[in-house]
């Protein structure tokens, strides 16, 4: 006997059998329609913005995010569509955050492995401290 894995669709909350896309399948086709009304917006209209896009489809600048996120809307063919920044939400096509939060991370990386070097040469003791000088 076999035993059905179902869930709660984290969308909507109904009930479901389990799938590889972990949603019900009104939510899918929903999910399929938005990328498809997208699409065909963009293909006549490449150089749309997010807020165009969305304003225009009816499709949330969230979903559109994340069809730019999963590569189902290839950012190098759309040159004015973007994603935020994980660290401070700037617009960015590119990685996962703008040059000037990945400069401010290294700077701040750098400036920890500093302190953490002071420590470890602070602490004990070298050979050429113990010997005698004449």
């Amino acid at each position: 006997m076999t035993m059905l894995k179902v869930d709660h669709c984290p969308k909507c909350g109904k009930v479901y059998q389990k799938n590889l896309r972990n949603l019900c399948q009104s939510c899918i086709d929903s999910y399929e329609d938005d990328y498809n009304r997208c699409n065909a917006y963009l293909r006549d209209h490449r150089k749309s913005t997010n807020a165009e896009l969305s304003q225009a489809t009816g499709v949330s600048e969230r979903q559109i995010i994340g069809f730019i996120k999963e590569n189902k809307l290839p950012i190098g063919s759309y040159p004015h569509l973007h994603y935020p920044c994980s660290s401070c939400r700037a617009p960015i096509r590119q990685h996962h955050l703008c040059s000037s939060c990945s400069i401010r991370i290294s700077k701040e990386i750098r400036h920890l492995q500093e302190q953490e070097a002071k420590k470890e040469r602070g602490s004990g003791f070298q050979i050429r401290e113990r010997i005698w000088r004449s």
